[in-house]
């Protein structure tokens, strides 16, 4: 999050990650982009897989195509869909051997009981732990995806990003690989998601009792928050990233994020999802509480009202003089899986201390 400049495959709890070994055939990108530029393609990358929509519990356009019937019925094979990319997916059989290209799928296929069939993951899928021993079939970004090792594998289902995946998608469904886009841009999205997976993997009842679990949980802290009238709910600032600054914005996960927890996201003026601001933007607004990934292990800076104080203006900050800068763990809020939503919760009790734990509580009698 802090003082680097995105690299080709940021760190997991940007969603995407490292190199991949070996030297086989990668899918290619187009070269000679700047540094800015992969601010901009990491930031979309975060949105598009991390992203909530205009509306927290509405699923958007792909993912409603995405939920849409498999041809052939709910119990029969095979199973055809429209992935996020708009292409036709078709799954001949019960996968037994399935692939993941993201953290966030990983976690996915793991809750609702289809763990035991991934043979292939990322780098950067570290959760749950059974995932950690699994092949790796390289990083995020298709120029660090091994093709070769993907293959190897002998998958009947591959379940990869959004539009980041399209030449890899569009390379093994080349190849005869079913290859699945996905893409979330709200909590709806995130559900209609798992639900589909369940669908795709023949696990449609554990899906589905996971997501009703889930969704009773999001219900819950939007009943709790919706009450809090607007002067009690804090001015909240999110800091992606520090070099250059970008927040979120009002289409962003993070952003609704805020808001469903309680708060008042500090730029939610601003329609871009995850925008570059300045310094002097954040000093005028004068947030009151302000949170981030938290980074330190991946090697950069660390998140900390210290070190905001020696940013010009920042000492007198409502944040900053009463300590109100937290970094968050970094993986949950930075991956479109079930702990999302421990997020959400998270951020909640962060914002409304002792108020949100005892409604909490009263929710669970």
């Amino acid at each position: 999050m802090h003082s680097l400049v995105p690299p080709a495959d940021p760190p997991p709890s940007r969603r995407i990650g490292a190199r991949g070994a070996g030297v086989a055939p990668r899918a290619a990108v187009p070269r000679g982009r700047t540094a800015r530029w992969a601010v901009r393609v990491w930031a979309a990358g975060l949105a598009g897989a991390l992203g909530l929509g205009a509306e927290v519990m509405a699923a958007s356009p792909a993912a409603e195509r995405a939920t849409v019937a498999a041809e052939g019925g709910l119990e029969g094979w095979p199973r055809r869909v429209e992935d996020a990319l708009g292409r036709r997916v078709e799954v001949a059989s019960r996968p037994a051997r399935i692939v993941s290209l993201t953290p966030g799928n990983t976690e996915i296929l793991f809750a609702i009981g289809a763990g035991g069939r991934v043979v292939g993951v990322t780098a950067w899928c570290n959760a749950p732990e059974a995932a950690r021993a699994l092949p790796k079939v390289g990083g995020f970004a298709a120029t660090t995806v091994n093709l070769e090792a993907i293959v190897a594998l002998r998958p009947d289902l591959v379940v990869a990003g959004d539009e980041a995946h399209r030449l890899v998608v569009e390379t093994l469904g080349g190849l005869g690989v079913p290859a699945l886009a996905v893409k979330v841009r709200s909590f709806a999205d995130l559900f209609a998601l798992m639900r589909r997976l369940g669908t795709l993997t023949g696990e449609s009842e554990p899906a589905e009792r996971v997501v009703q679990g889930l969704e009773r949980r999001v219900a819950a802290v939007a009943a709790r928050t919706a009450a809090i009238p607007a002067e009690r709910r804090p001015r909240v600032y999110w800091e992606v990233f520090d070099a250059p600054l970008m927040t979120a914005g009002r289409a962003s996960m993070l952003g609704q994020l805020i808001e469903l927890a309680g708060g008042r996201n500090l730029f939610a003026d601003l329609r871009e999802e995850y925008p570059q601001i300045g310094a002097e933007a954040v000093v005028a607004r004068d947030p009151e509480v302000i949170l981030g990934a938290d980074m330190a292990s991946t090697g950069a800076g660390a998140l900390t009202a210290a070190g905001l104080r020696a940013r010009p203006g920042w000492a007198g900050l409502a944040a900053v003089r009463s300590g109100r800068v937290i970094a968050l763990p970094a993986d949950p809020v930075s991956r479109p899986g079930p702990r999302l939503v421990d997020a959400l919760e998270q951020v909640e009790a962060l914002l409304h201390g002792a108020e949100a734990s005892r409604r909490s509580a009263e929710d669970g009698r």
